[in-house]
């Protein structure tokens, strides 16, 4: 423990000192001495992610005392991203998807999906796919959605008897690791990445306006994701699952508890006002996961204990953080030092978008977190986009999504904990990482087959 938190202090020592470095360089010309004070703070966080000295909420929660303490803004100022729709946005659909866990409504969802499909391997794939996209949107935490239904991939391959680090069995795997993991990014309330990436890149949608934007891109994933299994991963053999397998776990359940029924009229009526726009998103699941709270659903306990507030201070404090980027002329710096640098890229939207997704994977492998890469790249495109007539949504959702890549255990740790609530047997990083290769090569074709539609909506 000791040897642990000497390299972390060493680690935090170093970050602060190159962010003291950095601040008192003479400002170059289009910065001021606050602008440099800003940038010093600002490196220095990033080196303090990247590096792991300290939790990542720690870090920026330090980035903004610091901002505050040497009067970069005021604290009214820096903080003001938490007043935001964001971040309220984030603790709404947390507080709505744990009600909804705890109403059990979900494994019964997701059951029912399961046994009516066909129990032949096309049927075996289609059905965990659409469980997984059913609950996508439901779910903001990616761990919570794979943990509900990745054993139910591992039950259903040895029930039907595929040999273990088999085509098959990785079939199963991504069949139903894709949609839920990836997919939900479709969607505003399907994971907590979206809010992240939308906070950083400083817009906001509603549900519907979000969706119109990634739709393209979820039903090429999908069918990629499909064609995957069925070409690469099919068996040699027809294993069928027992006809009833499915049906009998579902009629186990019994009849529909009170807690069910009114979580299930709370999610639908939260679909139509988020479809029909009638409210802001975030407070159409506040008001959802309150009510879900008046019927017992939700425990007190549970919205101290099941929101996970560090990463809701961590988004709050990077929101806060690039949003001095711009008043302070930092941008504009960047823009005059990088351009002639990065125009080239910039300058066609079908070159930027494969280039920007291979940049990623590059950082990706020697940075574990995807945050820091986002903030990174997001600094060093950010303000150039603009004036090239691509939207900064193109950068962090092409950037954000394609970046949850596993080429190696250390790209992606959420994979290793995947594979170990799958149980580690049928499936081991050494097979999973041919889903990896295999979402590449999808998520190059789902982003550049989204152009003509964000071209379309005068994105680029």
């Amino acid at each position: 423990m000791k040897e642990f938190s000497r390299k972390n202090l060493v680690l935090l020592v170093v970050s602060i000192a190159v962010g003291v470095v950095i601040a008192h360089i003479p400002p170059p010309e289009g910065l001021d001495s606050v602008g440099m004070t800003y940038l010093g703070i600002f490196v220095g966080m990033l080196v303090a992610l990247i590096s792991n000295a300290v939790p990542s909420w720690a870090a920026c929660l330090g980035a903004l005392a610091l901002m505050v303490a040497f009067r970069v803004g005021t604290v009214a100022e820096v903080f003001s991203a938490f007043g935001g729709s964001i971040v309220w946005l984030m603790i709404a659909v947390f507080t709505f998807a744990a009600a909804i866990e705890n109403s059990g409504l979900l494994t019964r969802l997701a059951l029912k999906m399961l046994s009516v499909f066909p129990k032949n391997y096309r049927g075996q794939v289609l059905s965990l796919m659409a469980a997984g996209l059913v609950i996508s949107p439901l779910i903001p935490s990616n761990n919570a959605k794979t943990n509900l239904l990745v054993p139910m991939a591992t039950e259903m391959t040895k029930q039907v008897g595929y040999e273990k680090k088999s085509g098959p069995a990785l079939g199963l795997l991504t069949a139903v690791f894709i949609p839920p993991y990836i997919g939900s990014h479709a969607f505003l309330t399907g994971s907590a990445n979206v809010a992240f990436m939308l906070g950083v890149i400083g817009l906001s949608f509603s549900w519907v306006g979000y969706l119109s934007m990634t739709w393209v891109w979820l039903i090429l994933l999908l069918v990629g994701t499909y064609i995957f299994c069925m070409v690469f991963c099919r068996p040699k053999e027809k294993l069928n699952l027992p006809a009833s397998y499915f049906s009998d776990k579902y009629k186990e359940l019994g009849k529909m508890k009170k807690e069910e029924w009114v979580a299930l009229v709370v999610i639908a009526v939260c679909l139509v006002l988020w479809i029909g726009n009638f409210f802001d998103a975030g407070m159409v699941a506040l008001l959802g996961g309150i009510v879900l709270c008046a019927f017992g659903i939700l425990k007190p306990s549970d919205f101290q204990t099941r929101i996970p507030w560090g990463l809701i201070m961590f988004i709050g404090a990077i929101i806060s953080i690039a949003g001095f980027m711009s008043p302070l002329g930092v941008s504009a710096w960047i823009a005059t030092v990088l351009g002639p640098i990065v125009s080239p890229v910039i300058s066609n939207v079908w070159i930027f978008v494969p280039v920007l997704l291979i940049v990623t994977w590059v950082l990706r492998a020697f940075i574990p977190a995807q945050g820091p890469c986002l903030i990174i790249l997001f600094s060093i495109f950010g303000p150039l986009l603009p004036d090239a007539g691509i939207s900064l949504f193109i950068l962090g959702f092409v950037e954000y999504i394609g970046g949850n890549i596993w080429f190696n255990s250390f790209m992606n740790p959420f994979v290793i904990g995947t594979l170990g609530v799958a149980g580690n047997e049928y499936v081991t990083i050494k097979e999973f990482k041919k889903s990896a290769y295999a979402y590449a090569v999808i998520s190059i074709v789902a982003m550049m087959g989204s152009i003509p539609l964000w071209m379309a909506m005068g994105l680029c």
